[in-house]
């Protein structure tokens, strides 16, 4: 079992948790996510990163129709449209259309960014989550403002 912790990480259920742990197996499945409400004291084998931490999963489209004209709302559209051609987007997808939301929408923040994404994407059947093994850490992100950088790139850490 190994334990990380990190600036901030993605639970499962999408929520950002501050200064929080991740406890996985030893091939990259996650066990539990542990909410510290931001207060993170040492423990035993926990390393600490800097940055976002990411389970592993992708997703997957499903046999919905994505239609570009679905929605009023543009972020949406913007996600629908760089996802149409797409049958299963890997972590590192979401984030590249992560940052192309965020060129577009620079007022937006990565944890309503991600959120926006997994919404769209997994609301209507369109795609379906799969769990996979792996932790992912995402670096070069600007953590005080929650934005990514030009610097910005995803780490397999497990």
């Amino acid at each position: 079992m190994r334990k990380f912790a990190a600036n901030y990480l993605v639970a499962e259920n999408g929520d950002f948790l501050k200064n929080s742990i991740l406890v996985a197996g030893e091939d990259g499945t996650v066990i539990e996510f542990i909410d510290t409400e931001g207060n993170l004291d040492e423990i035993a084998q926990l390393t600490f990163h800097n940055g976002i931490l990411i389970a592993g999963y992708s997703l997957v489209r499903t046999n919905a129709e994505i239609s570009v004209s679905e929605s009023d709302h543009p972020v949406r559209t913007f996600v629908i449209q760089e996802v149409a051609g797409q049958l299963q987007l890997s972590i590192q997808n979401l984030i590249e259309i992560g940052e192309q939301v965020q060129n577009q929408f620079p007022e937006m923040k990565i944890p309503d960014i991600l959120s926006q994404i997994n919404s769209v994407l997994l609301e209507d059947h369109r795609f379906r989550k799969e769990i996979t093994p792996g932790i992912f850490l995402l670096v070069g992100v600007d953590l005080v403002g929650l934005h990514f950088t030009s610097k910005t790139r995803l780490k397999k850490i497990l």
